[in-house]
C-alpha cells in the first residue's frame, strides 16, 4: 500500500505540473492578485494603524504584509475548490478512476494521495509567495514559522476534503470548474484576500469570517504577525475538514 501511494503521489504531482488550468489558478492567480494589491497599497508602515469602523484595516501592519499572508490561504482555497474537483470528475468521466479499481487501488489511497498533494503543493505555493513578497516588497517573513506551517497543512487538509466532497457530488468535469470557480471567487472577494474584512458592510464581514477561508486567513495572519495562534480557527477548520471529509468518503465513486 506504501509503495502504491507514492507512487500515485509522485504521479499526481507531475500532472499536475504539466496542467496549465492548475499551474493558474492555485499558483499563478494568488501571487499575481497579490503584487497587484500589494502594489496598490504599498508597504508603508504609517498604514498599518489605520483604522475604519472601528478595526485596524491591516491588523497592525503594513498592507503588504497584510496580502502577503492572506493570499497564502487562497492557494489552498483555489486547489481545493479548483482543482482538485475538476481533476477527479475527469478522472472519473475518462475512466481512470475504475481502472484503478481494477488495479486494486484502494479508495483511502486515492484520497491520501490527493490530500498529501494538496499539502505539498499549498506550503510549496506559501514559500514561493512569501520570497516574492520579499524580494520585489521587502515583506516581512513570518515571526511563528512553526505557527503558519500548522495553519497551512490545516487549511489544505480542510479545503482538500472540501474538494473530494465537490468531486463526489458533480456530475463532470465542466460542472466541477464552474461550481468551483463560482464558490473560489465569492468566497475569495469576502474572507479578507481581497478587501480587507474592516471595509466590508458588518454582514458580510461576519459572513467571511465565519467561512472556512476567513478561518484560514486568520490562523495564518496570527502567527505570521507574531500575535500567537488562533485556536479558534484552528478548530474551525477542523471542523469543516471532518464534516466535508465524512460525507466526502461515504460517497466516493470510482465511475
Amino acid at each position: 500500500m506504501t509503495r502504491g501511494y507514492l507512487a500515485l503521489t509522485r504521479a499526481e504531482l507531475r500532472l499536475f505540473l504539466r496542467e496549465p488550468f492548475s499551474i493558474v489558478f492555485v499558483l499563478a492567480f494568488p501571487l499575481m492578485m497579490m503584487l497587484l494589491l500589494s502594489a496598490v497599497f504599498g508597504n508603508d508602515e504609517a498604514d498599518a494603524g489605520e483604522v475604519v469602523n472601528g478595526i485596524m484595516i491591516w491588523r497592525g501592519v503594513t498592507p503588504t504584509n497584510y496580502y502577503t499572508a492572506a493570499s497564502t490561504a487562497s492557494v489552498a482555497a483555489a486547489l481545493g475548490l479548483l482543482t482538485q474537483p475538476a481533476n477527479l470528475a475527469g478522472y472519473r468521466e475518462q475512466g481512470i478512476l475504475r481502472r484503478m479499481r481494477a488495479s486494486s487501488v484502494p479508495a483511502t489511497v486515492v484520497v491520501l494521495t490527493h490530500l498529501s498533494l494538496a499539502v505539498l503543493i499549498v506550503i510549496a505555493g506559501s514559500l514561493v509567495m512569501a520570497a516574492i513578497a520579499w524580494l520585489v516588497f521587502g515583506a516581512m517573513m513570518p515571526v511563528d514559522a512553526i505557527g503558519v506551517l500548522v495553519a497551512l497543512v490545516a487549511g489544505a487538509l480542510t479545503f482538500g476534503t472540501i474538494g473530494l466532497l465537490l468531486a463526489s457530488i458533480v456530475s463532470g468535469i465542466r460542472a466541477a470548474q464552474g461550481i468551483g470557480l463560482l464558490l473560489f471567487i465569492s468566497i475569495w472577494l469576502i474572507s479578507g484576500t481581497a478587501p480587507p474584512p474592516a471595509v466590508l458592510p458588518e454582514t458580510v464581514r461576519e459572513v467571511g469570517a465565519a467561512l472556512p477561508l476567513g478561518h484560514l486567513v486568520t490562523a495564518i495572519q496570527d502567527p505570521w504577525f507574531g500575535q500567537g495562534w488562533d485556536l479558534t480557527s484552528l478548530a474551525a477548520l477542523i471542523g469543516y475538514g471532518v464534516a466535508a471529509g465524512i460525507p466526502a468518503l461515504w460517497r466516493f465513486r470510482w465511475d
